[in-house]
């Protein structure tokens, strides 16, 4: 049995279907029955909701290891070569 609240539901529904397909005549029956589905469709993914999902404890992140410096090049040391004159 339905409450005297969901009735009442039904009932605005079906009224919104009706004018919705431009008020026709002798399709009451089906306006409240689409008006009932459409409800306990509704209600239906209420009670379906699922229960919050709890976060994974946050990873603690590896701190990048330091990469050595990389050393100057070395100064290249001027040779002067002096030529020995014959």
């Amino acid at each position: 049995m339905t409450t005297q609240n969901q009735r009442e539901n039904i009932l605005v529904k079906a009224y919104e279907i009706w004018e919705a397909e431009g008020r026709p005549l002798g399709r009451d029956m089906e306006h409240w029955i689409k008006a009932e589905m459409l409800i306990a469709a509704k209600n239906t993914k209420k009670k379906a909701k699922p229960a919050a999902k709890k976060k994974a404890p946050a990873k603690a992140k590896a701190k990048p290891v330091a990469k050595a410096k990389a050393k100057a090049p070395a100064k290249a040391k001027s040779k002067a070569k002096t030529k020995a004159k014959s």
